[in-house]
């Protein structure tokens, strides 16, 4: 295995996420794959949406790459890598765009470092299902981009909560 095989691996997990767009999510995808690069540790935020909203606001400044310009950066930090993740982070009829994330060996504890420093780094393929959305339902794959239909959504799981939570107390 080993650095040879990262193209492979990052192949595998576009074969993996496009299934799992197909599967989960009710938007067509492009089959035109254009991506991007990200490290865990460029996006700020205590929780969930913090991170969310930092990480489309860091990614939207992005440039856009081929998958060998994208294999090329991968293979400088190869060494450090730990962990590989593939997302949509966004999608239409014409294109769309992953993200690679990865994170850094040398971002985990000492402790832990010692025991994975020689390991191959894994790899995920990785689609975000949103808070709202109810066991089998498909979903908007674009939906952290956020949008009118996040906004509704969002809004209609509000009221959803507050009428559960008013239930609970009576």
């Amino acid at each position: 295995m080993g650095k040879e095989n990262l193209k492979e691996k990052i192949e595998i997990c576009i074969v993996n996420i496009q299934q799992l767009a197909t599967t989960n999510c009710w938007n067509k995808i492009s089959s035109n794959f254009v991506f991007i690069v990200s490290d865990f540790n460029e996006f700020e935020g205590e929780n969930f949406f913090e991170r969310r909203k930092s990480r489309n606001k860091v990614n939207k400044s992005k440039i856009i790459l081929s998958l060998d310009l994208a294999i090329d950066i991968l293979d400088r930090e190869y060494q450090d890598l730990y962990d590989v993740n593939l997302y949509i982070f966004k999608a239409n009829k014409k294109e769309t765009i992953i993200e690679i994330q990865y994170y850094r060996k040398s971002n985990l504890a000492s402790d832990y470092l010692k025991m994975v420093k020689d390991n191959e780094p894994m790899y995920h393929a990785k689609i975000l299902k949103p808070y709202y959305v109810k066991d089998s339902n498909k979903f908007d794959v674009n939906w952290e981009s956020g949008g009118l239909r996040y906004l509704w959504n969002h809004f209609l799981a509000q009221i959803r909560y507050r009428i559960n939570t008013f239930r609970l107390t009576i």
